[in-house]
């Protein structure tokens, strides 16, 4: 199986997943031309995925899916209630609800319940896990934890950043909040007491104005040192990396 990180932060977000002779994009919140560019930059052809599936209605996630979906002639996978409050946005695709584990060819994708101001998911895939706009850490997550060798894992705000920054107040509360996104210490905290035995943790969704790089690692080598990490860029592909699914 391999991962590749298209896009990463508050400005657009896509994974390409490939298993199996199976490609499947997760999320698309950048447009058909970028995520040609950038997959094609990682030696990937867009021209080969299999579907798309949905996390949730921001459009950081959505906005290139109905593009995509149309020109490739792909399916768009998502929950029912995820696909109601962004359906008029997405425009005419070809839409299958999942309920539960849910196959696209061979592969096999499981739904994860995360704490979001919006019906959100994210999804684990045999040794792989897919955590972002998430409040707080949810059952979900950490039943999953234990199974997986690499987690995308959002690490979205500096606590500090956030509070003194230009953001008005009620949109500070409503990121901080259990609904809104997961800080770079929670995010810490989280691997620290439930992932060590991963092999791989992909820093993603980083804030724009509430967030840098070297925040988000530095509350990650605290809680972390020694584990291998990698910094989701904001601004290009971050690059593809390998998971074994074998014990």
């Amino acid at each position: 199986m391999e991962l590749s990180v298209i896009a990463s932060g508050s400005n657009g977000n896509c994974y390409l997943l490939e298993e199996n002779g199976t490609s499947v994009l997760f999320d698309a919140g950048i447009g058909l031309h970028e995520a040609t560019r950038r997959m094609a930059a990682l030696g990937k052809d867009i021209r080969q995925i299999n579907g798309i599936v949905l996390s949730h209605g921001h459009a950081d996630h959505y906005q290139g899916i109905g593009p995509i979906s149309r020109n490739l002639n792909v399916p768009v996978y998502a929950d029912r209630e995820v696909y109601s409050s962004c359906r008029e946005r997405l425009g005419k695709v070809e839409i299958h609800h999942f309920q539960g584990c849910f196959h696209i060819n061979e592969m096999e994708i499981t739904p994860v319940e995360t704490s979001h101001d919006i019906a959100s998911f994210g999804f684990v895939v045999g040794r792989l896990g897919i955590f972002t706009d998430t409040g707080r850490v949810t059952g979900g997550m950490k039943e999953a934890m234990g199974e997986l060798k690499v987690v995308v894992l959002e690490s979205n705000y500096d606590e500090e950043m956030l509070f003194h920054g230009p953001y008005p107040a009620h949109l500070k509360e409503r990121i901080a909040s259990d609904r809104g996104h997961l800080s770079n210490d929670a995010a810490s905290d989280f691997i620290s007491r439930f992932g060590t035995h991963l092999s791989l943790v992909l820093l993603a969704h980083l804030s724009e104005k509430n967030n840098t790089a070297a925040k988000a690692k530095e509350a990650f080598e605290n809680l972390n040192e020694g584990r291998r990490y990698v910094v989701c860029s904001r601004l290009r592909q971050t690059g593809t990396y390998k998971i074994n699914q074998e014990d």
